[in-house]
């Protein structure tokens, strides 16, 4: 498959969508009736209306903007939020009409199948499709314009990741480096002798006074552009490009937790884990602490205290009393052998059920089961000036447990370079999250509490 035949991989993909679909929905239908009520006008309007409303998802949800460097979980995602509105669209028709379409328990395991067969279509034509371009097919020729560290990322991308079917042939700069070809006067006579597909330009790289000749050169050429822009300590980040009028405008997200459809996953499976935590666990173990605080020390069962949330705002954490009171509970962290701790506190504090209360916090929206830690709003104020971009990681929810906690840097901050490794976990976190990753921290969390190693005092 020649490269410019590229643009018909979405038709492909598209194409057996609407096959897959007529197999289950029509075809499956017809054969398992009466084949001469498929020709029915009811029928007929019914099967048209699932074949738009899919095409309408499709294009709803960006499911149709494949190219060689979409993600396996980009793929995922977008056939999860079809499949489920879907759904809702297949059942709406009947709550308009007085069709009989299949049994209620044929429908359960006919959109699972379907979703299904619908995954393993969509992931064996990706494989295919990397294949064929590791054999050297469906290949683009590629350039660099101006040498720096971000186009030399760029390029290590091109030429370790082959199966997304680059050829990088080299840089054009005016720096005597490895795989530079030459400087810009060589360009044109590159191009003319040379098959190149795209052109990628650091512009800011490249001297101003070469810039405009070197627009013009490329002009006279169809090749497809592209910009390489300087982001600086952005550039980790997911960007968009959006216009102001005639103005393109670079719009940086702070993660994945940016979209809308990525804090809603993550709400509805805090609210499921919170009710379940606070009907199964909470419920008992709230009056049986307050009995044992009753004969011990006397003290309430919560202990509230003031802590930074999203944006920077301020909310109430809820943890079960673990110390005495003092006049230090706002000021001082917990400290090893720390003589305010209450002997039921160190057990708590030892097994984090201390912490359990803040699935209230979770319910309410203050927090998410998964995030960075919230700290005392003294200790923010403090971080904030030792940790440059400290409040980034403020641009989402706190959590209960978090990438930095199951990897050590949990309870009492000694030194500069305690917070510094948190806050590094965090912004990780922040820039990576998925829905896999809270269920691979959970389930860690979960062990080392079971272990008793969670690193708490």
């Amino acid at each position: 498959m020649p490269a410019r035949f590229s643009r018909f991989i979405p038709a492909i993909s598209l194409t057996g969508d609407f096959i897959l679909l007529n197999i289950f929905f029509v075809l499956g239908f017809c054969f398992s009736t009466e084949q001469a009520l498929c020709l029915e006008p009811i029928y007929l309007l019914f099967f048209i209306y699932l074949n738009v409303a899919w095409l309408i998802l499709v294009f709803v949800f960006g499911a149709n903007k494949i190219n060689r460097n979409t993600q396996k979980k980009s793929i995922l995602f977008s056939y999860i939020r079809i499949i489920v509105f879907y759904f809702f669209l297949f059942l709406m028709f009947f709550q308009f009409t007085p069709l009989e379409y299949y049994s209620r328990n044929f429908i359960r395991y006919l959109f699972p199948l379907y979703f299904i067969c619908l995954l393993v279509f969509k992931f064996g034509l990706y494989y295919l499709f990397l294949l064929y371009r590791r054999w050297g097919f469906n290949f683009r020729n590629v350039v660099i314009l101006g040498y720096n560290d971000s186009t030399e990322k760029l390029a290590d991308y091109f030429k370790t990741n082959k199966w997304h079917g680059y050829r990088f042939l080299g840089f054009f700069d005016g720096k005597k480096k490895k795989e530079i070809i030459g400087d810009y006067s060589v360009l044109k006579s590159f191009l003319e002798s040379n098959h190149v597909h795209e052109i990628y330009i650091a512009a800011h790289a490249i001297p101003k006074s070469q810039l405009q000749d070197i627009t013009e050169t490329i002009a006279e050429f169809p090749i497809k552009t592209r910009l390489v822009p300087e982001l600086g300590t952005f550039s980790y980040k997911t960007t968009e490009l959006i216009q102001y009028g005639t103005t393109p405008v670079i719009m940086v997200h702070p993660g994945p937790l940016s979209y809308w459809y990525n804090q809603l996953i993550k709400r509805l499976f805090d609210i499921a884990l919170s009710l379940i935590v606070i009907v199964l666990l909470l419920s008992w173990m709230i009056p049986f602490i307050y009995l044992l605080s009753f004969f011990g020390s006397r003290g309430e069962v919560f202990f509230k205290q003031r802590r930074t949330a999203m944006d920077g705002k301020e909310f109430t954490c809820l943890k079960f009393r673990s110390m005495r009171r003092n006049a230090d509970a706002d000021q001082l962290q917990a400290v090893k052998n720390d003589d305010r701790v209450t002997p039921l506190g160190r057990f708590l504090r030892k097994y984090s059920l201390d912490e359990l209360p803040q699935f209230f916090n979770v319910l309410v929206g203050h927090m998410s089961v998964v995030g960075p830690r919230p700290h005392m709003l003294k200790h923010t104020a403090e971080y904030r000036k030792l940790v440059k971009r400290f409040m980034l990681r403020h641009t989402v929810k706190p959590g209960i447990t978090g990438l930095a906690q199951v990897n050590g840097y949990r309870g009492e901050i000694k030194n500069t370079a305690d917070i510094r490794n948190r806050f590094k976990y965090d912004v990780s976190y922040i820039e990576n999250w998925s829905f896999n990753i809270d269920i691979k921290i959970i389930i860690i969390t979960v062990w080392l509490i079971l272990r008793g190693k969670l690193w708490a005092y």
